[in-house]
């Protein structure tokens, strides 16, 4: 991580922001940020003009001055990141170039934590945890780059990133449940069910936690019903995840063990 303190931090969990390595923020006029969080995505890729300018603008309204804004944009983000050298933004024959250890982005190092909490839970969870908790800790706010939600090409990218902080939640709560901790993870569970309704794994997390917590009357009527109504009959899918722990649960099963092979084998794609 020293050597991260000698970059400039890019970040994208959050609003779009250029951090200089002595703390000090950049602040950068909206199209700079989508400049370079289009070059910070592209993960080393070179981009050329011409697909920024699509990116930036779209198929339709694009100033005729488009690639000429965009080449300001490139003179002003070297400025910015005090990069009068090009070592860190580069221009080739293929366009214009951020190398991944470039600079210090924040969704990098999350996608690095992720992966390796997914590697430990299976063999130990505490170790889980912490990298989980780590990782959800350099999110400011839930939404990825709302700043620049504008191009279609972020909102994808920012979507992929807050599926993954979804996954980082599940396994906060699943650490904590495997730990034999319920009663301590129920409060987030539920809150995690408020706020996404419509994943089922976060329902299942929390009737599972209301379960193990000695709410088994709780789980299998009021929770079940709302989870049902925001997963079934408001979108018409069919969860047959939240039907089977229901089963379980009213035929009597409150082993722990259970439970958790119920919630986990739904978890094991994050690893």
């Amino acid at each position: 991580m020293d050597a991260d303190r000698e970059r400039p931090e890019v970040r994208l969990l959050g609003p779009v922001e250029l951090v200089h390595p002595d703390g000090v923020r950049v602040e950068l006029q909206l199209q700079c940020r989508k400049v370079l969080a289009l070059l910070v995505t592209a993960t080393g890729r070179p981009v050329p003009t011409g697909q920024l300018v699509r990116w930036i603008w779209g198929d339709d309204g694009t100033p005729s001055h488009a690639p000429q804004m965009v080449r300001s944009h490139i003179r002003m983000l070297r400025g910015a990141l005090r990069d009068g050298a090009g070592r860190i933004l580069t221009t080739g024959s293929a366009g214009y170039r951020i190398a991944p250890d470039g600079c210090a982005v924040d969704a990098y190092r999350f996608r690095a934590l992720l992966g390796q909490a997914g590697q430990s839970l299976s063999r130990d969870v505490p170790a889980a945890l912490r990298l989980a908790r780590a990782a959800l800790g350099l999110w400011r706010g839930t939404e990825a780059m709302p700043d620049v939600a504008g191009v279609r090409h972020l909102r994808a990218e920012a979507a992929y990133l807050e599926e993954q902080r979804c996954q980082a939640e599940e396994m906060v709560v699943l650490g904590g449940l495997i730990s034999g901790r319920a009663e301590h993870v129920l409060p987030r569970a539920r809150k995690l069910a408020e706020l996404y309704p419509k994943r089922e794994r976060f329902w299942l997390q929390l009737m599972v936690a209301e379960a193990l917590s000695g709410r088994l009357v709780e789980a299998t009527t009021v929770t079940f019903w709302r989870a049902r109504r925001n997963l079934v009959e408001e979108t018409g899918l069919h969860a047959a995840g939240l039907d089977t722990l229901q089963r379980e649960l009213l035929n009597g099963t409150c082993a722990a063990d259970r439970l958790l092979d119920l919630v986990t084998r739904r978890h094991r794609d994050i690893a």
